[in-house]
């Protein structure tokens, strides 16, 4: 059985409508569905905007690719924006088979993403 990933809230940004979050582990079948209740559990309702950084994430499989489209689709009907951050060619390369790849902003870091959500200075 695989450990639980590990979810981590972000104060790097002061904007009230932006939840940044960092995934670490491995994110499959055997977890998936716990993560999607911890994701659930930390989006507020003045969080239009889901930043999921995945600097630390070292693995992730079909399942979890079925539970960050599902927060995708949440955080849609919000009217706001998931970003993906710091995909390892692994992870990567799962999105692109799925063809998934498109349903998402992808940033090779945080301020970049960030940067780029609707709503942000600059």
């Amino acid at each position: 059985m695989t450990a639980a990933v590990q979810v981590t809230p972000s104060t790097e940004t002061e904007r009230e409508d932006v939840c940044v979050l960092a995934l670490a582990g491995n994110l499959d079948y055997t977890n998936a569905e716990q993560l999607r209740a911890e994701l659930a559990g930390r989006l507020r309702p003045e969080h239009r905007h889901l930043v999921l950084d995945f600097t630390e994430l070292s693995f992730l499989d079909s399942t979890g690719v079925r539970i960050v489209l599902a927060v995708r689709n949440d955080v849609l009907r919000r009217g706001g924006v998931i970003a993906l951050v710091a995909l390892n060619a692994r992870i990567a390369r799962v999105f692109q088979i799925t063809g998934l790849i498109r349903a998402f902003a992808v940033y090779p870091t945080r301020e970049e993403a960030l940067a780029a959500l609707p709503g942000a200075a600059g």
